[in-house]
Protein backbone atom coordinates (compact mmCIF):
# COMPACT_ATOMS: atom_id res chain seq x y z
CA UNK A 1 0.00 0.00 0.00
CA UNK A 2 2.79 2.50 0.72
CA UNK A 3 4.67 1.48 -2.49
CA UNK A 4 1.35 2.43 -4.67
CA UNK A 5 0.46 5.41 -2.36
CA UNK A 6 4.68 6.82 -3.48
CA UNK A 7 4.07 5.66 -7.03
CA UNK A 8 1.06 7.94 -7.44
CA UNK A 9 2.90 10.57 -5.52
CA UNK A 10 6.00 10.29 -7.84
CA UNK A 11 3.79 10.18 -10.62
CA UNK A 12 2.08 13.28 -9.85
CA UNK A 13 5.15 15.14 -9.17
CA UNK A 14 6.63 14.87 -12.75
CA UNK A 15 3.63 15.47 -13.96
CA UNK A 16 3.43 18.92 -12.01
CA UNK A 17 7.31 19.87 -12.76
CA UNK A 18 6.52 19.31 -16.57
CA UNK A 19 3.29 21.33 -16.85
CA UNK A 20 4.93 23.67 -14.53
CA UNK A 21 5.44 26.88 -17.42
CA UNK A 22 2.02 26.04 -17.85
CA UNK A 23 0.57 26.39 -14.76
CA UNK A 24 2.09 28.80 -13.90
CA UNK A 25 0.96 30.86 -16.52
CA UNK A 26 -2.66 30.35 -15.97
CA UNK A 27 -3.56 31.82 -13.09
CA UNK A 28 -2.28 35.22 -14.94
CA UNK A 29 -3.71 34.35 -17.97
CA UNK A 30 -7.06 33.87 -16.02
CA UNK A 31 -7.31 37.77 -14.07
CA UNK A 32 -10.12 39.31 -15.86
CA UNK A 33 -8.93 42.74 -16.99
CA UNK A 34 -10.70 46.09 -16.01
CA UNK A 35 -12.47 46.77 -19.53
CA UNK A 36 -12.96 50.87 -19.62
CA UNK A 37 -15.27 52.79 -22.06
CA UNK A 38 -14.26 56.59 -22.69
CA UNK A 39 -16.78 58.75 -24.81
CA UNK A 40 -16.53 62.21 -25.49
CA UNK A 41 -20.26 63.91 -26.74
CA UNK A 42 -19.23 67.01 -26.60
CA UNK A 43 -16.02 67.83 -26.16
CA UNK A 44 -16.81 71.39 -25.80
CA UNK A 45 -18.00 70.99 -22.22
CA UNK A 46 -14.63 69.69 -21.21
CA UNK A 47 -16.14 66.13 -20.01
CA UNK A 48 -15.41 62.78 -20.66
CA UNK A 49 -18.56 60.16 -19.97
CA UNK A 50 -16.09 56.89 -18.88
CA UNK A 51 -17.68 53.62 -18.45
CA UNK A 52 -16.05 50.21 -16.50
CA UNK A 53 -16.59 46.90 -16.95
CA UNK A 54 -15.46 45.67 -13.31
CA UNK A 55 -15.13 42.06 -12.46
CA UNK A 56 -16.40 41.08 -8.80
CA UNK A 57 -16.21 37.16 -8.40
CA UNK A 58 -19.29 37.62 -7.10
CA UNK A 59 -18.15 39.02 -3.89
CA UNK A 60 -20.66 40.73 -1.92
CA UNK A 61 -19.35 43.96 -2.44
CA UNK A 62 -15.86 45.41 -4.02
CA UNK A 63 -14.32 49.25 -3.40
CA UNK A 64 -13.10 50.95 -5.75
CA UNK A 65 -10.20 53.64 -5.54
CA UNK A 66 -8.73 56.18 -7.57
CA UNK A 67 -4.78 57.89 -6.81
CA UNK A 68 -3.88 60.60 -5.07
CA UNK A 69 -0.92 61.25 -6.99
CA UNK A 70 1.18 60.26 -10.04
CA UNK A 71 4.56 59.20 -10.27
CA UNK A 72 6.85 61.38 -11.14
CA UNK A 73 4.93 64.30 -10.44
CA UNK A 74 5.73 65.08 -6.72
CA UNK A 75 1.99 66.36 -5.01
CA UNK A 76 -1.06 65.44 -3.87
CA UNK A 77 -3.62 66.11 -6.24
CA UNK A 78 -7.49 65.82 -6.44
CA UNK A 79 -8.36 63.70 -9.13
CA UNK A 80 -11.60 62.08 -7.41
CA UNK A 81 -12.65 65.78 -6.90
CA UNK A 82 -13.36 65.39 -10.98
CA UNK A 83 -15.60 62.59 -10.94
CA UNK A 84 -19.24 63.33 -10.83
CA UNK A 85 -22.49 61.21 -10.93
CA UNK A 86 -20.65 58.19 -10.22
CA UNK A 87 -23.26 54.76 -10.26
CA UNK A 88 -23.29 51.05 -10.57
CA UNK A 89 -25.42 48.64 -11.59
CA UNK A 90 -25.49 44.97 -12.89
CA UNK A 91 -25.18 44.49 -16.44
CA UNK A 92 -28.82 43.36 -16.64
CA UNK A 93 -29.61 46.87 -15.68
CA UNK A 94 -30.23 46.73 -11.90
CA UNK A 95 -28.80 49.78 -9.90
CA UNK A 96 -26.17 48.97 -6.89
CA UNK A 97 -25.61 50.90 -4.07
CA UNK A 98 -22.51 52.87 -3.92
CA UNK A 99 -20.97 54.73 -0.92
CA UNK A 100 -18.18 56.63 -0.44
CA UNK A 101 -16.21 55.57 2.85
CA UNK A 102 -13.40 58.20 1.17
CA UNK A 103 -12.98 61.12 -0.92
CA UNK A 104 -11.25 58.67 -3.39
CA UNK A 105 -12.83 55.27 -2.29
CA UNK A 106 -16.15 53.70 -3.52
CA UNK A 107 -17.64 50.85 -1.97
CA UNK A 108 -20.30 48.48 -4.42
CA UNK A 109 -23.20 46.60 -2.93
CA UNK A 110 -22.92 44.08 -6.18
CA UNK A 111 -25.74 41.44 -5.44
CA UNK A 112 -23.21 39.00 -6.01
CA UNK A 113 -23.58 39.76 -9.73
CA UNK A 114 -19.98 38.48 -11.36
CA UNK A 115 -19.21 41.72 -13.03
CA UNK A 116 -20.55 45.35 -12.21
CA UNK A 117 -20.73 48.31 -14.64
CA UNK A 118 -19.44 51.60 -13.36
CA UNK A 119 -20.22 54.76 -14.88
CA UNK A 120 -18.97 58.42 -14.21
CA UNK A 121 -18.42 61.66 -15.18
CA UNK A 122 -14.82 62.75 -15.75
CA UNK A 123 -14.42 67.16 -15.46
CA UNK A 124 -11.22 67.42 -18.18
CA UNK A 125 -10.33 70.99 -17.89
CA UNK A 126 -6.61 70.61 -16.68
CA UNK A 127 -3.63 71.98 -18.05
CA UNK A 128 -1.13 69.78 -16.11
CA UNK A 129 0.90 67.02 -17.16
CA UNK A 130 -0.79 65.21 -14.64
CA UNK A 131 -4.58 66.38 -15.44
CA UNK A 132 -7.31 65.68 -17.93
CA UNK A 133 -8.16 67.75 -21.10
CA UNK A 134 -10.98 67.71 -23.59
CA UNK A 135 -11.39 70.25 -26.15
CA UNK A 136 -13.04 70.52 -29.75
CA UNK A 137 -9.63 69.64 -31.28
CA UNK A 138 -7.80 66.99 -29.06
CA UNK A 139 -8.02 65.22 -26.10
CA UNK A 140 -5.08 64.35 -22.87
CA UNK A 141 -6.02 61.66 -20.79
CA UNK A 142 -3.96 60.60 -17.61
CA UNK A 143 -3.93 57.06 -15.82
CA UNK A 144 -3.90 58.29 -12.49
CA UNK A 145 -6.24 61.36 -12.96
CA UNK A 146 -8.35 59.42 -15.40
CA UNK A 147 -9.28 55.90 -14.18
CA UNK A 148 -11.23 54.07 -10.95
CA UNK A 149 -9.32 50.97 -10.39
CA UNK A 150 -10.33 47.74 -7.76
CA UNK A 151 -8.15 48.66 -4.39
CA UNK A 152 -6.34 45.45 -4.78
CA UNK A 153 -2.69 44.29 -5.24
CA UNK A 154 -3.46 42.03 -8.05
CA UNK A 155 -1.43 42.51 -11.76
CA UNK A 156 -4.66 42.87 -13.51
CA UNK A 157 -4.98 44.02 -17.02
CA UNK A 158 -6.81 46.85 -17.55
CA UNK A 159 -8.39 48.08 -21.16
CA UNK A 160 -8.96 50.87 -22.47
CA UNK A 161 -11.46 51.83 -25.67
CA UNK A 162 -12.15 55.31 -27.22
CA UNK A 163 -15.16 56.08 -28.90
CA UNK A 164 -14.00 59.39 -30.98
CA UNK A 165 -16.50 62.67 -31.70
CA UNK A 166 -16.36 62.71 -35.21
CA UNK A 167 -13.67 65.41 -35.32
CA UNK A 168 -11.14 63.52 -33.88
CA UNK A 169 -9.12 61.06 -36.17
CA UNK A 170 -6.92 59.27 -34.33
CA UNK A 171 -5.30 57.96 -30.52
CA UNK A 172 -1.69 57.24 -29.29
CA UNK A 173 -0.18 56.23 -26.49
CA UNK A 174 2.60 54.38 -25.57
CA UNK A 175 0.09 51.24 -24.48
CA UNK A 176 0.17 48.10 -26.00
CA UNK A 177 -2.80 47.50 -28.81
CA UNK A 178 -5.95 45.37 -27.38
CA UNK A 179 -5.49 41.55 -28.37
CA UNK A 180 -8.81 42.59 -30.36
CA UNK A 181 -6.11 44.93 -32.43
CA UNK A 182 -9.62 47.39 -33.17
CA UNK A 183 -8.49 51.08 -33.23
CA UNK A 184 -8.37 53.09 -30.16
CA UNK A 185 -8.29 50.30 -28.23
CA UNK A 186 -5.57 49.18 -25.81
CA UNK A 187 -4.53 47.05 -23.13
CA UNK A 188 -2.35 47.58 -19.64
CA UNK A 189 -0.91 44.55 -18.20
CA UNK A 190 -2.04 46.22 -15.01
CA UNK A 191 -2.64 49.49 -13.10
CA UNK A 192 1.00 50.51 -12.68
CA UNK A 193 1.59 50.60 -16.81
CA UNK A 194 -2.16 52.21 -17.33
CA UNK A 195 -1.18 55.03 -14.85
CA UNK A 196 2.12 55.78 -16.56
CA UNK A 197 0.60 55.92 -20.50
CA UNK A 198 -0.96 58.91 -20.75
CA UNK A 199 -3.48 58.89 -23.66
CA UNK A 200 -3.51 61.68 -26.49
CA UNK A 201 -6.60 61.46 -29.26
CA UNK A 202 -7.60 64.33 -31.99
CA UNK A 203 -5.85 65.56 -34.76
CA UNK A 204 -2.61 64.62 -34.49
CA UNK A 205 0.87 65.22 -36.90
CA UNK A 206 3.17 62.27 -36.28
CA UNK A 207 6.88 61.82 -37.44
CA UNK A 208 8.57 58.48 -36.62
CA UNK A 209 11.92 57.58 -36.72
CA UNK A 210 13.91 54.08 -35.62
CA UNK A 211 17.25 54.12 -33.26
CA UNK A 212 18.81 50.83 -32.45
CA UNK A 213 15.82 48.72 -33.08
CA UNK A 214 13.14 51.22 -31.33
CA UNK A 215 10.49 52.78 -33.67
CA UNK A 216 10.61 56.77 -31.73
CA UNK A 217 7.07 58.83 -32.73
CA UNK A 218 6.61 62.93 -32.44
CA UNK A 219 2.97 63.12 -32.17
CA UNK A 220 1.98 67.03 -32.28
CA UNK A 221 -1.87 67.99 -31.02
CA UNK A 222 -3.13 71.43 -30.05
CA UNK A 223 -2.00 74.56 -31.89
CA UNK A 224 1.14 73.31 -33.61
CA UNK A 225 -0.07 74.75 -37.23
CA UNK A 226 3.67 76.63 -37.09
CA UNK A 227 5.56 74.46 -35.52
CA UNK A 228 8.55 72.99 -38.20
CA UNK A 229 7.89 69.02 -36.93
CA UNK A 230 10.31 67.93 -39.45
CA UNK A 231 12.73 69.47 -37.91
CA UNK A 232 11.83 68.59 -34.25
CA UNK A 233 11.86 65.13 -35.23
CA UNK A 234 15.09 65.06 -37.13
CA UNK A 235 16.75 66.99 -33.85
CA UNK A 236 15.29 64.39 -31.42
CA UNK A 237 16.61 61.51 -33.37
CA UNK A 238 20.22 63.03 -32.35
CA UNK A 239 19.45 63.10 -29.10
CA UNK A 240 17.49 60.08 -29.15
CA UNK A 241 21.09 58.50 -30.63
CA UNK A 242 23.15 59.93 -28.25
CA UNK A 243 21.40 59.10 -25.51
CA UNK A 244 21.64 55.57 -26.59
CA UNK A 245 25.46 55.99 -27.05
CA UNK A 246 25.49 56.81 -23.28
CA UNK A 247 23.86 54.03 -22.15
CA UNK A 248 24.51 51.53 -24.75
CA UNK A 249 21.51 49.92 -25.35
CA UNK A 250 17.33 51.61 -25.11
CA UNK A 251 14.90 49.86 -23.47
CA UNK A 252 12.21 49.89 -25.26
CA UNK A 253 11.05 49.02 -29.00
CA UNK A 254 8.38 51.97 -29.22
CA UNK A 255 9.08 55.64 -27.31
CA UNK A 256 6.40 58.44 -28.33
CA UNK A 257 6.91 61.98 -27.79
CA UNK A 258 3.51 63.03 -26.60
CA UNK A 259 4.12 66.95 -27.49
CA UNK A 260 0.66 68.66 -26.72
CA UNK A 261 0.88 72.82 -27.64
CA UNK A 262 -1.25 74.84 -25.33
CA UNK A 263 -0.67 77.52 -23.00
CA UNK A 264 1.12 75.87 -19.41
CA UNK A 265 3.98 74.40 -18.83
CA UNK A 266 5.77 71.29 -18.02
CA UNK A 267 7.00 67.66 -19.09
CA UNK A 268 6.31 64.06 -17.32
CA UNK A 269 8.47 61.17 -17.86
CA UNK A 270 6.62 57.39 -18.41
CA UNK A 271 8.48 54.06 -18.81
CA UNK A 272 8.25 54.65 -22.98
CA UNK A 273 6.95 57.82 -23.36
CA UNK A 274 6.96 61.56 -22.17
CA UNK A 275 3.78 63.96 -21.98
CA UNK A 276 5.42 67.54 -22.94
CA UNK A 277 3.79 71.28 -23.22
CA UNK A 278 5.17 73.43 -25.80
CA UNK A 279 4.38 76.67 -26.20
CA UNK A 280 1.87 77.77 -29.67
CA UNK A 281 4.14 80.68 -29.89
CA UNK A 282 7.14 78.49 -31.19
CA UNK A 283 8.13 77.53 -34.37
CA UNK A 284 11.05 75.61 -34.11
CA UNK A 285 12.90 73.51 -31.83
CA UNK A 286 14.88 75.78 -29.47
CA UNK A 287 17.96 75.21 -27.51
CA UNK A 288 15.45 75.30 -23.98
CA UNK A 289 13.28 73.07 -25.96
CA UNK A 290 15.62 70.71 -26.57
CA UNK A 291 17.13 70.74 -23.24
CA UNK A 292 14.03 69.95 -21.98
CA UNK A 293 12.61 66.70 -23.97
CA UNK A 294 16.33 65.63 -23.67
CA UNK A 295 15.66 65.80 -19.43
CA UNK A 296 12.63 63.71 -20.38
CA UNK A 297 13.52 60.92 -22.31
CA UNK A 298 16.57 60.59 -19.85
CA UNK A 299 14.00 59.91 -16.95
CA UNK A 300 12.47 56.82 -19.47
CA UNK A 301 16.31 55.24 -18.11
CA UNK A 302 16.74 57.48 -14.65
CA UNK A 303 13.89 56.93 -12.51
CA UNK A 304 11.72 54.81 -14.67
CA UNK A 305 14.12 52.08 -14.75
CA UNK A 306 16.84 52.82 -12.15
CA UNK A 307 15.28 54.76 -9.35
CA UNK A 308 15.37 55.07 -5.34
CA UNK A 309 14.44 52.40 -3.41
CA UNK A 310 11.44 54.12 -2.03
CA UNK A 311 10.29 55.07 -5.19
CA UNK A 312 8.26 51.79 -6.20
CA UNK A 313 6.44 49.63 -6.23
CA UNK A 314 4.28 52.71 -5.89
CA UNK A 315 0.93 53.61 -3.53
CA UNK A 316 -1.07 55.59 -5.40
CA UNK A 317 -2.97 56.50 -1.92
CA UNK A 318 0.34 56.96 0.09
CA UNK A 319 3.04 59.35 -1.11
CA UNK A 320 6.69 57.99 -0.61
CA UNK A 321 9.04 60.06 0.41
CA UNK A 322 13.13 59.51 -0.74
CA UNK A 323 16.01 61.98 -0.10
CA UNK A 324 17.20 60.84 -3.73
CA UNK A 325 15.50 63.48 -5.61
CA UNK A 326 19.03 65.11 -6.39
CA UNK A 327 19.86 62.12 -8.82
CA UNK A 328 16.48 61.54 -9.84
CA UNK A 329 15.74 64.97 -11.26
CA UNK A 330 19.23 66.74 -10.62
CA UNK A 331 21.30 64.19 -12.46
CA UNK A 332 18.60 64.00 -15.22
CA UNK A 333 19.12 67.81 -16.02
CA UNK A 334 22.53 67.38 -15.52
CA UNK A 335 23.06 65.03 -18.15
CA UNK A 336 20.14 66.02 -20.09
CA UNK A 337 21.74 69.04 -21.18
CA UNK A 338 25.20 67.36 -21.36
CA UNK A 339 23.11 64.99 -24.37
CA UNK A 340 22.04 67.76 -26.19
CA UNK A 341 25.35 69.45 -26.16
CA UNK A 342 27.20 65.86 -26.92
CA UNK A 343 24.41 65.44 -30.06
CA UNK A 344 25.86 68.87 -31.57
CA UNK A 345 22.92 70.66 -30.98
CA UNK A 346 23.95 74.14 -30.23
CA UNK A 347 27.57 75.49 -29.18
CA UNK A 348 29.87 74.65 -26.15
CA UNK A 349 29.19 78.17 -24.91
CA UNK A 350 24.81 77.58 -24.86
CA UNK A 351 26.28 74.63 -23.05
CA UNK A 352 28.16 76.40 -20.63
CA UNK A 353 25.21 79.53 -20.54
CA UNK A 354 22.87 76.62 -19.47
CA UNK A 355 25.11 75.46 -16.11
CA UNK A 356 25.98 79.05 -15.44
CA UNK A 357 22.58 80.05 -14.84
CA UNK A 358 22.66 76.99 -12.81
CA UNK A 359 24.97 77.72 -10.91
CA UNK A 360 23.60 81.75 -10.75
CA UNK A 361 20.44 80.75 -9.52
CA UNK A 362 21.59 78.52 -6.75
CA UNK A 363 24.53 81.27 -5.20
CA UNK A 364 21.88 83.65 -5.24
CA UNK A 365 19.09 81.96 -3.28
CA UNK A 366 19.42 81.99 0.39
CA UNK A 367 17.81 79.07 0.85
CA UNK A 368 20.57 77.79 -0.26
CA UNK A 369 22.21 78.20 3.38
CA UNK A 370 18.63 76.73 5.04
CA UNK A 371 17.80 73.64 3.64
CA UNK A 372 20.09 70.78 2.40
CA UNK A 373 19.69 68.85 -0.58
CA UNK A 374 18.81 65.82 0.69
CA UNK A 375 15.95 67.54 3.03
CA UNK A 376 14.56 69.54 -0.06
CA UNK A 377 13.88 65.79 -1.66
CA UNK A 378 12.54 64.88 1.26
CA UNK A 379 10.04 68.11 1.92
CA UNK A 380 8.78 67.96 -1.68
CA UNK A 381 5.42 66.98 -0.70
CA UNK A 382 4.90 69.32 2.01
CA UNK A 383 6.69 72.86 0.15
CA UNK A 384 5.31 75.42 -1.15
CA UNK A 385 4.81 75.34 -5.31
CA UNK A 386 4.39 72.01 -7.36
CA UNK A 387 6.71 68.86 -7.72
CA UNK A 388 10.07 70.57 -6.67
CA UNK A 389 9.19 73.39 -9.03
CA UNK A 390 8.99 77.23 -7.32
CA UNK A 391 9.41 77.13 -3.45
CA UNK A 392 10.49 79.82 -1.58
CA UNK A 393 13.87 80.83 -2.62
CA UNK A 394 14.64 82.28 1.04
CA UNK A 395 13.94 78.98 2.86
CA UNK A 396 14.59 76.24 0.31
CA UNK A 397 16.84 75.32 -2.32
CA UNK A 398 15.89 73.22 -6.04
CA UNK A 399 16.53 69.78 -5.92
CA UNK A 400 16.70 70.19 -9.61
CA UNK A 401 19.25 72.72 -9.51
CA UNK A 402 21.32 71.89 -6.69
CA UNK A 403 21.32 68.54 -7.94
CA UNK A 404 22.64 69.16 -11.60
CA UNK A 405 25.34 71.76 -10.28
CA UNK A 406 26.47 68.68 -8.01
CA UNK A 407 26.42 66.54 -10.84
CA UNK A 408 29.12 68.76 -12.38
CA UNK A 409 31.25 68.91 -10.08
CA UNK A 410 30.83 65.08 -8.94
CA UNK A 411 31.57 64.50 -12.34
CA UNK A 412 34.99 66.40 -12.43
CA UNK A 413 35.65 65.28 -9.01
CA UNK A 414 35.39 61.42 -10.17
CA UNK A 415 37.14 62.11 -13.55
CA UNK A 416 39.88 64.03 -11.70
CA UNK A 417 40.33 61.12 -9.47
CA UNK A 418 40.81 58.32 -12.02
CA UNK A 419 42.63 60.57 -14.31
CA UNK A 420 39.58 60.86 -16.79
CA UNK A 421 39.24 57.30 -17.33
CA UNK A 422 35.84 56.98 -15.49
CA UNK A 423 32.61 59.40 -15.03
CA UNK A 424 29.58 59.91 -13.35
CA UNK A 425 28.02 58.34 -16.29
CA UNK A 426 29.87 55.39 -15.60
CA UNK A 427 28.64 55.47 -12.24
CA UNK A 428 25.24 55.90 -13.89
CA UNK A 429 25.74 52.46 -16.25
CA UNK A 430 27.12 50.34 -12.96
CA UNK A 431 24.18 51.48 -10.98
CA UNK A 432 21.50 51.02 -13.88
CA UNK A 433 23.27 46.97 -14.31
CA UNK A 434 23.08 46.81 -10.37
CA UNK A 435 19.81 48.63 -9.26
CA UNK A 436 17.30 48.52 -12.30
CA UNK A 437 15.26 45.84 -11.56
CA UNK A 438 12.39 45.71 -9.10
CA UNK A 439 14.31 46.48 -5.86
CA UNK A 440 15.60 50.40 -6.52
CA UNK A 441 18.94 51.20 -4.65
CA UNK A 442 19.34 52.71 -1.17
CA UNK A 443 21.76 56.28 -1.14
CA UNK A 444 24.47 54.12 0.99
CA UNK A 445 24.47 52.14 -2.40
CA UNK A 446 24.76 54.35 -4.54
CA UNK A 447 26.97 56.81 -2.84
CA UNK A 448 29.02 53.26 -2.43
CA UNK A 449 28.67 52.34 -6.59
CA UNK A 450 30.05 56.29 -6.92
CA UNK A 451 33.41 55.56 -4.64
CA UNK A 452 33.89 52.34 -6.67
CA UNK A 453 34.08 53.87 -10.23
CA UNK A 454 36.13 56.91 -8.69
CA UNK A 455 38.73 54.73 -5.97
CA UNK A 456 38.53 56.60 -3.34
CA UNK A 457 36.31 57.50 -0.15
CA UNK A 458 33.36 60.02 -0.76
CA UNK A 459 31.49 60.21 2.58
CA UNK A 460 32.87 63.45 3.44
CA UNK A 461 32.17 65.39 -0.20
CA UNK A 462 28.82 63.73 -0.02
CA UNK A 463 28.29 64.75 3.64
CA UNK A 464 28.99 68.01 2.53
CA UNK A 465 27.18 68.14 -0.86
CA UNK A 466 24.03 66.45 0.25
CA UNK A 467 23.78 66.58 4.11
CA UNK A 468 24.91 70.63 4.76
CA UNK A 469 24.38 73.57 3.63
CA UNK A 470 28.04 74.29 3.33
CA UNK A 471 28.64 76.33 0.41
CA UNK A 472 30.13 74.17 -2.54
CA UNK A 473 33.65 74.32 -4.12
CA UNK A 474 33.80 75.09 -7.29
CA UNK A 475 37.88 74.89 -7.86
CA UNK A 476 38.20 71.51 -8.81
CA UNK A 477 35.87 71.00 -11.51
CA UNK A 478 36.74 74.59 -12.82
CA UNK A 479 40.76 73.30 -13.24
CA UNK A 480 39.85 70.17 -14.32
CA UNK A 481 38.49 71.74 -17.35
CA UNK A 482 39.74 74.59 -18.49
CA UNK A 483 37.09 77.22 -16.78
CA UNK A 484 36.51 80.09 -14.94
CA UNK A 485 34.03 82.51 -13.60
CA UNK A 486 33.93 85.33 -15.96
CA UNK A 487 35.03 88.73 -14.72
CA UNK A 488 32.72 92.27 -15.90
CA UNK A 489 35.09 94.84 -17.67
CA UNK A 490 36.99 96.31 -14.06
CA UNK A 491 36.47 93.76 -11.82
CA UNK A 492 38.02 90.97 -10.57
CA UNK A 493 38.18 87.36 -11.87
CA UNK A 494 35.46 85.33 -10.16
CA UNK A 495 33.10 88.57 -9.96
CA UNK A 496 30.28 86.66 -11.76
CA UNK A 497 28.69 83.38 -11.62
CA UNK A 498 28.93 82.79 -15.82
CA UNK A 499 31.40 80.11 -16.97
CA UNK A 500 33.47 80.73 -20.00
CA UNK A 501 36.65 78.73 -21.29
CA UNK A 502 39.69 79.95 -20.88
CA UNK A 503 42.17 81.47 -23.26
CA UNK A 504 45.08 80.06 -21.27
CA UNK A 505 43.63 76.62 -20.83
CA UNK A 506 46.59 74.00 -21.55
CA UNK A 507 46.62 71.35 -24.15
CA UNK A 508 45.32 68.84 -21.80
CA UNK A 509 41.99 70.92 -20.13
CA UNK A 510 40.90 71.53 -23.63
CA UNK A 511 40.98 67.91 -24.58
CA UNK A 512 39.32 67.19 -21.19
CA UNK A 513 36.60 69.98 -21.64
CA UNK A 514 35.94 68.43 -25.74
CA UNK A 515 35.54 64.39 -24.26
CA UNK A 516 33.03 66.38 -21.93
CA UNK A 517 31.18 68.53 -23.73
CA UNK A 518 31.02 66.33 -27.09
CA UNK A 519 30.66 67.54 -30.72
CA UNK A 520 29.31 70.99 -28.96
CA UNK A 521 33.24 71.47 -28.01
CA UNK A 522 34.79 70.37 -31.35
Amino acid sequence: MHKRLWSRIIFVAIIIWLAGPALRSVPAQAIEPIAYTIRVPAPETHFAEVEVVVPAGRRASIEMMMAVWTPGFYRVEDYAGRVQNLSARTPDGKPLQVEQPRKNRWRIQTSGAPRVIVSYRLLCNGRSVTTNWVGEDFGVFNGAAAFITLAERAGRPHDVRLELPAQWKQTITGLDPSPDRRPNHFRAKDFDTLADSPIVAGNLSVREFEVAGSKHYLVDAGQHGQWDGQRAAHDLERIVRETHRFWGFLPFKKYVFLNVFRQGGGGLEHSNSTLLTSSPRMTAPTYTWLAFVSHEYFHAFNVKRLRPIELGPFDYERPPETSGLWISEGLTSYFGELIVSRAGLGTAEDYLSRLSSHIEQLQTSPGRLVQTLEQASLNVWTASGASGVGQDKNSSVSYYIKGAVVGFLLDAKIQRATGGRKSLGDVMRLAYKRYSKERGFTAEEFRRTTEEVAGRDLKEWFRKSLASTEELDYREALDWFGLRFAAPNGQEAGATWKLEMREDASLAQKSRRRNWLGQAAR
